[in-house]
């Protein structure tokens, strides 16, 4: 059935088109009873405004878009809400996009932000994505966007997110000061910037506290489908180690099984920290060390922060570091 519209209206109204506009939205110079009839017969075309042509004559939408590389069960989930409560506390609306973890597929959702004329953009990079040459037309279109989680520091996005060069070396410096000598590090896809930094606050613990380090005590997940299948190798080969690190959520449930399958027990022959952001340590027995790094933090921030900027504010930095809190509990 066609999509009914202002003119369907002025022609069963005898109105012009302006006068049935002003109409529906109670305008004063409008009739009480000119009104009343058009709202009947717009209730009776089951008329609803279009918000493309409302936006292109307000460039408002109300929409706030968020572009996610994809929807894990930990840290994204709680980011979500976190931004869902700033955005609708605002009177705007929240749509959510989902890149896969392709950087075309990334493009494609920016391009749909401006077609929607979403009014501002918070996106996590995909694991592809090394430059941010696409969210350029964003910026030409005066929409404020602001990288979130998995970013790419520049000068012309804000970004928000924990340190992971130092949350990541705080982790390794923690096992360090307990007295393990042979420690491992599990890292996510080495293409993200996130792991690169991850791994490298890890390297720079042992620098600093002048422990050996070998590349073998290190593994880069290269496909996340099979991650267990790595993992278990990976500590077969490094039967030695008495610790290990993990950098996200999904790779410590992974270590976590594998090490329960190798018959390790936790602390007592191996210690296990995370970074994580909160929930999965706590279901975990014994309950998990971690760096605690909360999506629900990050979302409301970068929330507050993207309506700052819409409201005309000019953002103080261009690097919003959140504190990830250590957590100590049982398995280290």
């Amino acid at each position: 059935m066609k999509r009914a519209t202002l003119k369907d209206i002025a022609k069963l109204t005898g109105l012009s088109i302006s006068a049935v506009s002003r109409a529906l939205k109670d305008h004063p110079d409008i009739g009480t009873k000119t009104k009343e009839k058009v709202k009947e017969v717009a209730l009776a075309l089951k008329y609803t405004p279009n918000l493309n042509a409302r936006s292109l004559r307000t460039q408002s939408s109300k929409i706030i878009a968020v572009i996610l590389p994809e929807l894990t069960d930990f840290f994204f989930p709680k980011l979500l809400k976190g931004i869902s409560e700033i955005v609708e506390g605002r009177g705007h609306s929240l749509i959510f996009l989902q890149s896969n973890n392709k950087f075309e597929r990334e493009k494609e959702l920016v391009e749909f932000c401006l077609t929607i004329f979403a009014e501002g953009v918070l996106i996590s990079l995909s694991v592809e994505s090394d430059h941010l040459n696409h969210l350029q037309k964003l910026k030409e279109a005066g929409i404020p966007t602001i990288l979130i989680d998995r970013v790419i520091k520049n000068e012309d996005f804000p970004s928000i997110t924990i340190d992971d060069r130092e949350t990541s070396f705080r982790a390794a410096e923690y096992l360090i000061e307990l007295g393990h000598t042979n420690i491992l590090g599990i890292f996510g896809d080495k293409r993200l910037k996130m792991s690169q930094q991850r791994a490298e606050g890890f390297r720079l613990a042992h620098s600093h506290y002048r422990k050996e380090l070998k590349e073998e005590q290190i593994l880069m997940v290269p496909d996340e489908k099979i991650i267990d299948q790595y993992i278990m190798e990976f500590i077969k080969k490094n039967s030695g180690a008495t610790a290990i690190f993990t950098m996200s959520d999904v790779i410590l449930v992974n270590t976590y099984h594998v090490i329960n399958q190798l018959g390790f027990s936790i602390p007592d022959q191996i210690s296990l920290v995370a970074i994580s952001d909160g929930t999965a340590p706590n279901y975990l027995y014994p309950k998990i060390t971690h760096l605690q790094h909360s999506g629900h933090e990050v979302g409301t921030k970068a929330t507050n922060l993207l309506f700052n900027i819409i409201d005309g504010m000019s953002p103080a930095f261009n690097f919003y570091k959140i504190e990830a809190e250590l957590i100590k509990l049982g398995s280290s």
